[in-house]
């Protein structure tokens, strides 16, 4: 049964089940004065709870009203079993990529510690949610990395927006976890590449060198790496159609270096020295289904085709939903 009713804040309190480790203060105030001028225009989502009731669905709503002084709120009411509500609260935020990596994983981790029978494996999470397995392995390893690590991880990032000073994206927090063994070292190198202006490649050559040489200082490892130059790194198979112009676009899952933007003239390296300059001309986000035979021509001179096939060599699946980044380029 589903009821829309305007229900006393009073009476509802969060979702204990909720995912997130913190919730953007800035954000919800701007979200509080919107509802003081306006209302709350989109109602929460609850669920009743020994005679009260329970946010399953809406819980910075829910703050930003109680922050703007609303008496009641509009609330539709149905009832969910706790599987329900992470369920929903997994699909919801994963679709609005509002929670980070680590958040995404504790969702996981109770689905496959709590509701075994239907959630049995990383890949059946991940066909529900619309991500490969591996995916899902990262957000969960990185649940088990120092808490100081965690908290600096954001959410993904936009194309261009430099991340805020302090925190780390999903990719280079996950490198720190695979690359370095020790605690205390992966603490000391996170908050160092946080601090600067470090991203992409060059953090993760800072990340190598800081794993390989356990005990040189790591401000002298940024300094080295800072000064080296910006670079796109290609497979051995798209050297030679790059030198004949015949690929012209590189399409990756994470996002690019903040250094490469449009006019940016970048080395092309195969883990060598450089083997061509390009002129970047754009760098777009997309999702796979959307691509077309330009673009898979782009790539390499592949049709649709031999390109699906060629990704799935590379990334396991063709998942069509998947955002992917579009380094577009001109050999010079």
């Amino acid at each position: 049964m589903v009821e829309l009713k305007e229900i006393e804040l009073s009476r509802i309190r969060p979702n204990r089940l909720n995912p997130r480790l913190g919730i953007n203060i800035e954000k919800l105030n701007e979200l509080a004065d919107s509802i003081k001028q306006v209302g709350l225009l989109e109602p929460l989502i609850i669920r009743p709870i020994d005679n009260e009731y329970e946010v399953v669905v809406g819980e910075r709503r829910y703050r930003a009203s109680q922050q703007a002084g609303l008496k009641t709120v509009p609330a539709i009411i149905r009832n969910f079993t706790d599987e329900q509500v992470i369920e929903l609260n997994l699909i919801e935020n994963i679709q609005r990529e509002d929670l980070n990596a680590v958040e995404k994983g504790n969702c996981c981790k109770q689905l496959l510690t709590k509701y075994p029978e239907k959630y049995p494996s990383k890949e059946v999470i991940g066909k529900k949610i619309g991500v490969s397995s591996g995916t899902v392995n990262n957000w969960l390893k990185l649940t088990k990395a120092p808490v100081e690590i965690q908290k600096m991880i954001t959410p993904p990032e936009k194309v261009g927006v430099p991340r805020e000073l302090g925190k780390l994206d999903y990719s280079t927090a996950l490198t720190i976890t695979q690359l370095i063994e020790e605690p205390t070292r992966q603490i000391e190198v996170a908050k160092e590449i946080a601090s600067k202006p470090v991203h992409g490649r060059k953090a993760r050559r800072v990340i190598a060198k800081a794993a390989k040489e356990p005990e040189k200082p790591i401000e002298e490892i940024m300094e080295e790496i800072i000064e080296e130059p910006c670079e796109l790194t290609f497979t051995a198979a798209n050297k030679e159609p790059i030198l004949k112009g015949l690929q012209t676009q590189i399409t990756r899952t994470t996002p690019p270096d903040l250094e490469i933007k449009a006019g940016k003239i970048a080395y092309a390296t195969v883990l060598e020295p450089h083997f061509a300059d390009l002129r970047v001309i754009s760098v777009e986000r997309k999702r796979l289904k959307y691509f077309t035979e330009k673009d898979a021509k782009a790539e390499g001179n592949y049709t649709l085709k031999e390109f699906r096939d060629s990704w799935r060599e590379k990334h396991g699946e063709w998942n069509e939903n998947q955002l992917v980044y579009i380094i577009r380029f001109e050999k010079i």
